[in-house]
């Protein structure tokens, strides 16, 4: 099929547009406004539960309202079905799926004709959280991802890795995104008790996996003025958030869920930024800490460990290793004002918006061109 302008592409699974809520939602309103801009004609499923305004377009985009449930155990699945019955007899060319949650259901679109893309998202079955049928079910949709769908992406090269060698399939990579930005305001700085330069943050979903006893347990141990400032909430893991909070170290400040501008306000003035994800692929909020000039200190696994390449710091779950490095970076702000310059640096070169929005059209036309 020669290649037509006015291509139709729809992007699924996220919980919708604008960005409200994480990195898929970031990522969906960057890649389906940019394409839009370009002449396509673009919509992105969003999900009733989480979408704060009734607009049928957001800048150019059409968005397609799917009802759904938000519960754990049913929310993904039930709206990836209901978007994957629409998406079936609709008039859209390219589908590309953020996550597996809709692959199950994809080989509907696939029958009547859609080409179909699926971005995996890291390894999301091995999320603690979730119990035996969920990953499950994340991990056959997984498998299925290669199998169901026309092209499969992946925004690391260490999950590229492990799928073509767990799977015997090929794999795109591309890379996640982010903006070269820096935000200075005092007075929301204020808003929640702290000051330039005066914190130390972390941002996550407050979920085990992503580590945050270790960090508090760790902080604890460090002689500092600093405070740590974490930010993130975690509507289904009440229980691991109650064990965090019962810290006694004042110095600690649970701010959490934070977005826009108050949220890229406190990741351009923290002192430093701890990642502490153990799941996953590229992570967003890493990636924004290092574009707004954070020096970054990551778990160390393979994910974290390609983003940063030596433009951070890194940390292992052994008792004591973050809270060293933590007192040396405190004592040493010489060496936190290169990294900043460094993270800056590392984004510029390989996490530009435009070039992975390129990257993402050039594989759409691909698709296209096979039918």
């Amino acid at each position: 099929m020669a290649f037509n302008k006015k291509l139709k592409i729809a992007i699924v699974g996220s919980r919708g547009i604008p960005g409200n809520y994480g990195g898929f939602e970031t990522f969906a309103e960057k890649l389906s406004v940019a394409l839009a801009k370009k002449g396509y004609e673009v919509s992105v499923y969003c999900s009733s539960a989480y979408s704060k305004i009734n607009n049928k377009y957001f800048q150019g985009v059409k968005r397609i309202i799917i009802p759904t449930i938000p519960k754990k155990s049913i929310d993904k699945p039930l709206s990836s079905l209901l978007a994957c019955c629409h998406l079936t007899f609709s008039d859209t060319d390219i589908c590309l799926f953020l996550g597996v949650s809709p692959v199950l259901f994809s080989f509907l679109p696939r029958l009547f004709g859609k080409r179909l893309a699926v971005n995996i998202d890291g390894l999301e079955w091995k999320r603690k959280k979730w119990g035996r049928v969920a990953s499950f079910y994340l991990k056959f949709s997984e498998k299925l991802a290669g199998i169901f769908c026309h092209e499969v992406v992946v925004d690391s090269m260490a999950i590229k890795e492990y799928y073509e060698k767990a799977y015997k399939k090929n794999a795109n990579f591309i890379a996640y995104g982010t903006e070269i930005v820096n935000y200075q305001d005092t007075n929301t700085l204020a808003k929640y008790g702290l000051e330039k330069e005066g914190y130390i943050l972390q941002v996550c979903r407050l979920e085990p996996e992503n580590n945050t006893h270790i960090v508090i347990r760790e902080f604890e141990r460090v002689k500092t003025n600093l405070k740590l400032a974490i930010v993130g909430d975690a509507p289904y893991s009440g229980e691991y958030v109650k064990s965090l909070k019962k810290t006694k170290d004042p110095r600690i400040k649970f701010l959490g869920a934070i977005y826009g501008y108050d949220y890229k306000v406190l990741q351009s003035n923290a002192y430093c930024y701890i990642h502490a994800h153990e799941v996953g692929g590229t992570n967003p909020a890493l990636l924004e800490a290092m574009g707004v000039g954070n020096c970054v200190i990551v778990l160390d696994v393979p994910f974290n460990l390609e983003v940063i390449g030596k433009a951070g710091f890194s940390f292992s779950k052994k008792e004591g290793d973050l809270a060293y490095k933590l007192q040396y970076l405190i004592d040493n702000p010489k060496i936190v004002k290169e990294y900043r310059q460094k993270a800056v640096k590392r984004v510029k070169e390989n996490y530009n918006w435009d070039s992975i929005i390129n990257q993402y059209e050039s594989l759409f036309i691909r698709m296209a061109n096979k039918k």
